[in-house]
């Protein structure tokens, strides 16, 4: 009630001007100037407030009132409106009373020539009251009297609303039209009258943001306004969501209810019309008018009427919440209309596909244009994370496909879609895609991605049968270039599975641009490793396909050949890099299984080069990415480094646990059983078990020769059969598998190799053992593997030990050990922790920090080459600068650091050796 006093306050205050012209008007009248005076606003908008503050005035002033008010129920009443002034009629009729005479149009200028009378000795005021409900034979009989009011001393003021239909619409007008000269509209409060409103509902002073957003979502309207302050105080105070949009509530929905129901219905086709247009910029009157099936004129007179009342701001809606409360006033089957009539209408003015499509997805139908629109507009909200509808719209896409070939195809882009958030609930549109494909219903590139998928879910049977046909098509350079892909993957991913084929290099088909040769390019690549191994042809192919491969559905397998790739070839930095620009584009793009997958990836890089913690963290995330179900085979990868990481860190007891998680049968036919087994096997070697490690590691090598996949940078089976051997007190048995693991590798330096000079170092006599030892160091130290450096150092500790090189050995094990603790590899730490001296452990050996620092870049790694026992030479190559460089920079350093001999430069840099070079 104190909202609703305060309201008529600011009506008659902000309408001050008006009220003012209006009392002039009374002075004129009474000397003779009958005037005609109209008042016209929204629903609620102070029309009856400033009503009856003039009256008052006119009151006050010695005019007779009579006071009259139109009523919705009474439209049908014949001279309701002058029965309502015969009540206080200042004079008597000679004929019969006026309730007797209501019935008869005679009383109409009876009654007038009355009252033209009675003014002669008081002047006398007719305010009526929402005019627009008045029925037609009052509006007669008050035109009638207006047209003979112009010299007597008689005003009559009326009121009535913008939107509402009149009961005549014809009189109504012609009776606006006699008061053009005196027509008051009432426009919305200002945005100071809101606030004054929230200020006395509220009891304190509105914020700005408040103020604004209560302003907006108004309109200014008084009754939404007031409804609105109404539902604030309801909720226990203001409330403002992320967007700065104010919280409405019931009260506020039930006025706009209230008011559409009021409008007229040109009105009410036109204002959910614009109700359907939720996004800027707003329609304009054409299509308005189109869309409401109104003519133009109409369509800009509502609009018009609509911006005076507050409801609409700048033709839109301003609030979501009047959209839906005006939207929900539709019968289902006309907002369902509307929704086709505005995606038909917004489709022929070239509007953006996800504009139409969220109308056709309104609707619930597709008319049969417009499953191309959807299916674009699908694609456009895939890339930006909206799977949920992304997957609404191709649905709506599917069921009103008109042909099986076009339904089919919408049944792959749906695959595609779901299976960004669960592959293995994906994988129930595969049996009638397979069966799609036999019957030819399916183009190349939608069989390939079905193949992928079937391949994924280990569905073999299905995937040779549709790789079979693809087989045989006569296809053109880019559908060649997608099957031969496959082929080479499903080979790579599934050994065993097709035909014994060599898989030898083949050239590399010069196709279009884009994918077609980059998928052509990784093919080549891919197969080049698996046959001889990485080189860096495959690495330039393989950074120079990622760039240009975008993350999708159908690019998944490109992407993570080229990354395999790059960890096969120790390129772990670049891998990394990539691994995490990927999965932040998966983020962005909503797509759990992707991110999962790429997760795995991220946690082998992490596993490879040392970062145990970060390998376990990335595998359990990806592992909690999907379910077990949806990572199917490959299960192997994320599982395989939790294994590893959980063993290394010595985290026995969970590596038993996570051991304990049944695996499908079918991933051990796959290459992902292999990391499994290497893990499983690394978890039996650590507990004592190194018999059955060795089965684990020799059933690993059975496979991958039964495959003709023996490639050490996918599993270095032998190095680790080894290991196993040397625990079982074999170690001819692992000289041999070391030797032979080093004549299948290169003249490149590795991280293969240099497991193998470590295996070699454990069986060779004791003083071959540094040697051996200090150059697996560098290759792990160029490789980036930090905890494979760690167990090299930590063999070469113990050789110098053992040579009686106490100095150095303490050194080279707290080295070890620093780097064991950076890699969180707690097993290590506790099998070294007696050699490290507490001597060592203390701060009198720490280096001199301002020494260190003065040393130049170059200064530095030629310190801690030569404090590692490398030769001038050997440094000279290394760095590629000449010996007299190295011997200048080694002179510096020696005056620098206040040493004479190399030995005192391992006491000087200590274990900041391995951070230096």
């Amino acid at each position: 009630m104190v909202v609703v006093e305060r309201q008529e306050q600011l009506v008659v205050v902000e309408r001050q001007k008006q009220l003012d012209g209006f009392t002039t008007a009374l002075a004129e009248c009474q000397a003779g100037n009958g005037r005609l005076l109209a008042v016209s606003g929204s629903l609620a908008s102070g029309k009856t407030t400033l009503l009856r503050v003039f009256t008052e005035r006119a009151a006050a002033a010695g005019f007779h009132v009579l006071w009259a008010t139109g009523a919705r129920t009474e439209r049908e009443l014949p001279l309701s409106l002058v029965n309502q002034f015969c009540r206080d009629f200042p004079v008597k009729i000679d004929h019969a009373d006026c309730a007797d005479q209501a019935e008869s149009i005679r009383v109409v200028p009876i009654a007038a020539a009355a009252l033209l009378t009675a003014s002669e000795q008081t002047p006398v005021l007719l305010a009526v009251d929402d005019l627009h409900h008045v029925d037609a034979l009052s509006l007669h009989s008050l035109i009638y009297l207006i047209r003979r009011i112009r010299s007597a001393r008689i005003m009559v003021v009326v009121s009535g609303g913008d939107l509402v239909e009149p009961t005549d619409p014809q009189l109504y007008a012609e009776l606006m039209e006699l008061a053009s000269g005196n027509h008051l509209t009432l426009p919305p409060l200002s945005r100071r009258g809101v606030g004054e409103l929230l200020a006395e509902a509220l009891g304190d002073q509105p914020t700005d943001a408040l103020v604004d957003a209560c302003t907006r979502a108004s309109g200014g309207n008084p009754l939404l306004t007031r409804t609105l302050i109404a539902d604030l105080r309801n909720s226990g105070g203001p409330s403002l969501d992320r967007d700065g949009q104010v919280l409405p509530g019931p009260a506020y929905t039930a006025a706009i209810r209230r008011y559409v129901e009021s409008c007229d219905p040109v009105t009410r086709r036109v204002l959910a019309a614009t109700a359907l247009f939720d996004r800027r910029p707003p329609a304009g009157p054409l299509t308005l008018a189109r869309l409401a099936e109104v003519d133009t004129a109409a369509a800009r007179r509502a609009l018009s009427g609509l911006e005076s009342a507050g409801l609409v701001s700048g033709g839109w809606l301003p609030h979501p919440g009047t959209r839906q409360a005006m939207l929900e006033q539709l019968p289902p089957a006309a907002l369902t209309d509307l929704h086709l009539r505005a995606a038909r209408l917004l489709y022929e003015e070239g509007s953006a596909p996800l504009t139409v499509a969220r109308h056709l997805l309104a609707a619930g139908r597709t008319p049969d244009w417009a499953g191309p629109v959807l299916s674009v507009a699908a694609e456009e909200l895939l890339g930006t994370g909206d799977t949920e509808l992304a997957v609404a719209l191709l649905r709506l896409a599917h069921d009103g496909a008109t042909d099986d070939m076009e339904r089919a195809g919408l049944k792959v882009a749906l695959l595609q879609a779901e299976w960004r958030t669960d592959p293995a609930s994906a994988g129930h549109r595969l049996g009638q895609l397979a069966a799609a494909a036999r019957a030819g219903q399916l183009s190349v590139a939608a069989r390939v991605a079905t193949a992928h998928c079937l391949l994924w879910l280990g569905r073999t049977a299905e995937a040779v049968e549709v790789l079979d046909k693809l087989a045989a098509l006569e296809a053109d350079a880019e559908q060649s270039a997608e099957i031969r892909f496959l082929t080479v993957w499903a080979r790579f991913t599934h050994p065993g599975l097709l035909d014994d084929e060599p898989m030898e290099p083949r050239a590399s088909r010069r196709g279009a641009e884009g994918v077609v040769s980059t998928r052509d390019a990784l093919a080549h690549a891919l197969e080049t490793v698996l046959a001889k191994g990485p080189n860096s042809a495959a690495v330039v192919t393989a950074e120079q396909a990622l760039p240009r491969s975008p993350l999708r559905g159908d690019a998944m397998a490109s992407l993570a050949t080229a990354l395999i790739i790059l960890i096969y070839s120790d390129h772990l930095e670049t891998a990394a890099l990539w691994t995490d620009r990927l999965l932040a584009q998966a983020g962005e793009r909503g797509a759990p299984s992707w991110r999962g997958m790429l997760m795995a990836v991220r946690a082998d890089i992490a596993l490879r080069s040392g970062q145990l913690a970060d390998a376990q963290r990335y595998a359990e995330v990806a592992l909690g990415m999907m379910s077990r179900e949806s990572w199917s085979t490959a299960v192997g990868v994320p599982l395989g480094t939790v294994l590893l990481a959980h063993t290394a860190r010595g985290q026995l007891a969970e590596a038993g646990r996570q051991l304990d998680q049944p695996v499908p049968d079918a991933m051990f036919q796959t290459v992902w059983g292999l990391y499994y087994l290497r893990a499983r096997g690394g978890y039996y070697l650590a507990t004592g078990r190194a018999e059955a490690a060795l089965d684990d590691f020799t059933t690993c090598g059975d496979l991958m020769a039964r495959w003709n996949l023996d490639l050490p940078a996918l599993v270095p089976w032998r190095i680790y059969a080894a290991h196993a051997y040397l625990a079982l007190n074999q170690p001819e048995q692992a000289r041999a598998l070391a030797e032979i693991q080093l004549t299948q590798l290169g003249q490149e330096p590795s991280r293969t190799k240099a497991a193998a000079l470590r295996v070699l170092a454990a069986v060779a006599p004791l003083s071959q053992r540094p040697t051996l030892l200090r150059e697996a160091a560098e290759m792990l130290r160029a490789c980036g593997d930090r905890l494979e450096l760690a167990h090299a150092l930590a063999d070469l500790s113990q050789a110098q030990r053992s040579l009686g090189d106490f100095h150095r050995a303490r050194m080279t094990v707290r080295r070890a050990y620093d780097l064991a603790g950076d890699c969180q590899a707690d097993a290590l730490r506790r099998r070294l922790l007696p050699d490290v001296d507490d001597a060592v452990l203390e701060a009198a050996d720490e280096p001199d920090a301002e020494a260190l620092s003065s040393l130049s870049d170059a200064e530095r790694r030629v310190a801690a080459l030569a404090a590692q026992g490398s030769t001038n030479r050997q440094i000279a190559n290394k760095l590629f600068v000449t010996v007299s460089t190295v011997e200048q920079h080694l002179t510096k350093v020696y005056r620098k650091l206040n040493v004479t001999r190399r030995v005192d430069l391992l006491v000087k840099l200590g274990p900041r050796i391995s951070n230096i070079a």
